[in-house]
């Protein structure tokens, strides 16, 4: 279940980004989602790594300046 989990976001954090997804990882996130925290990891995360899960961190440890749609995106997910 958490490595379901854990891929879920993955996608979700590479689609959010703007990183090539393909397989099953593309699927995991809806242009809604994406469109909701990509102005977050723009504002948040501008200059770190592009590795998702530094992006993910990032999100995490800013999760109070987070906006209301990223914020519901990333409690959907489980983080």
């Amino acid at each position: 279940m958490r490595l379901a989990i854990g891929f879920m976001l993955l996608g979700f954090v590479l689609a959010a980004v703007g990183l090539p997804t393909t397989g099953a990882r593309a699927q995991m996130a809806t242009s809604p989602e994406e469109a909701a925290c990509r102005p977050d990891v723009s504002r948040l995360c501008r200059g770190m790594s592009r590795d998702p899960m530094v992006i993910l961190a990032c999100l995490q440890s800013n999760r109070s300046r987070l906006s209301r749609r990223c914020l519901s995106v990333l409690q959907s997910h489980g983080v």
